[in-house]
């Protein structure tokens, strides 16, 4: 199985290498909560709720490789305000989501290359940064 990024405007999908590892998965919680306020007789007051979107998704390449077309299509995509995307997990699980800022990170040419040697299929490494919506 792999992953897969979906545009919902145009179904355009893209297809990510199964090894991107989603890093923060259990790194945030949707339960937030206010700082402790303390009334004049001493009693505190937390007000909690739930978080209904916003939980990020930073698919990390440590193990996974990316082509140079792919990242550019990427970036691309990312250029569009409020483009919203699903997320399809490995395992089959679906997220709808958008990108974060930034929208890539730690792009890596695999191999260093000439300007004019350079190739759409070349291997590169790049983090993707999302969020649920």
């Amino acid at each position: 199985m792999t992953w897969t990024l979906s545009r919902n405007d145009t179904r355009a999908a893209l297809t990510l290498h199964a090894q991107y590892i989603w890093s923060d998965e259990y790194k945030w919680s949707p339960l937030k909560q206010s700082e402790p306020v303390y009334a004049l007789s001493g009693a505190m007051h937390v007000d909690q709720g739930t978080m209904l979107a916003g939980r990020p998704i930073t698919l990390d390449c440590e193990y996974a490789r990316i082509q140079r077309s792919d990242v550019e299509l990427l970036q691309a995509w990312s250029a569009v305000p409020e483009l919203e995307l699903t997320l399809t997990h490995p395992d089959g699980r679906t997220f709808d989501v958008i990108f974060a800022a930034p929208a890539l990170s730690d792009i890596v040419d695999i191999k260093n290359y000439k300007p004019s040697d350079k190739r759409p299929d070349d291997p590169m490494t790049a983090n993707i940064h999302l969020m649920t919506i």
